[in-house]
């Protein structure tokens, strides 16, 4: 059986194109078919054959993502729901995510091709805004995210008030420009750079981390995954936003909204060569970093 491959690339990074072009020949000369997403600007370039998303999507037994951890990001998005296999290039600087460094690709693909590697579940998180007592539909809801959930306000408006619950029991109030619903794997991400804990990413935890708190109380919330976390909107702003993994959402916020937050059936699953990659590259790209 051919084993099919999905690529996906950083359009604005040319080196990233140039290592995609590369793997996808490395593939056809190993009897894979590897298969490109129609809008990406590698198959453009190459004028290769591709697939629009829906039937990538359907297609794929594998991707590859050739960039950073925001490219890792959107090829995930294409594979959440059949749960397919993703491993990361990384063309980028930190990558904590795409985990194969660029002298490391070809014994990494022919590890791949042979079924010689680890899988890493990763947990997924998913949301809904509650209006009126009542579920938006359409959209994409629910929202599902590897790294994060962020609310924010407009920079020209007033912070937001935020009332947090846990299974319905008043948790926490306090003004904020925002707020972080974080994964273990987005610990490293958005999270940690509010001030937020590092997390190991096997972990199943939900990271809570105000943005800018305009209180004395400023620390992250660490809940077991099986809470189901309301935030509560207070703010009479017309540009309260929601983004899912760096990608805003058409759907601003309003006073009185409810973002529900819990833990999703899926996961995403991760290919690693590696039992502890997330230490090294905790070591190596971030406490070395500087």
């Amino acid at each position: 059986m051919i084993m099919k491959i999905g690529i996906v690339s950083n359009n604005k990074k040319e080196e990233a194109i140039k290592i995609a072009k590369e793997i996808h020949d490395y593939l056809l000369k190993k009897d894979c078919m590897p298969i490109l997403l129609k809008k990406d600007v590698m198959r453009k370039k190459y004028s290769l054959s591709s697939m629009d998303e829906d039937d990538f999507a359907r297609e794929v037994d594998y991707i590859i993502s050739v960039g950073g951890d925001g490219t890792f990001l959107r090829a995930a998005k294409y594979v959440f729901k059949r749960e397919v296999p993703i491993m990361g290039v990384n063309v980028g600087n930190l990558g904590f995510l795409a985990e194969i460094e660029k002298n490391k690709l070809y014994t990494a693909l022919e590890k791949l091709i042979n079924g010689d590697f680890i899988i890493e579940d990763r947990m997924l998180i998913e949301c809904k805004v509650i209006r009126d007592g009542h579920e938006i539909e359409g959209n994409n809801f629910p929202y599902i995210a590897l790294n994060e959930f962020v609310i924010t306000r407009s920079m020209n408006e007033k912070i937001i008030k935020i009332k947090l619950m846990a299974r319905g029991y008043p948790v926490l109030e306090f003004g904020a420009d925002g707020l972080i619903v974080s994964t273990p794997t987005g610990s490293t991400a958005y999270s940690l750079s509010a001030g937020g804990p590092v997390v190991e990413p096997t972990n199943e935890v939900l990271i809570i981390t105000p943005i800018c708190a305009h209180t004395l109380y400023n620390r992250s919330l660490i809940f077991k995954p099986d809470n189901i976390i309301d935030i509560e909107i207070g703010a009479k702003n017309q540009n309260n936003s929601l983004s899912v993994d760096g990608v805003k959402s058409p759907v601003n916020l309003v006073d009185g909204d409810i973002i529900r937050v819990n833990k999703s059936k899926l996961k995403i699953k991760l290919i690693t060569f590696n039992h502890n990659i997330f230490f090294k590259v905790f070591k190596e790209k971030l406490l070395n970093r500087y």
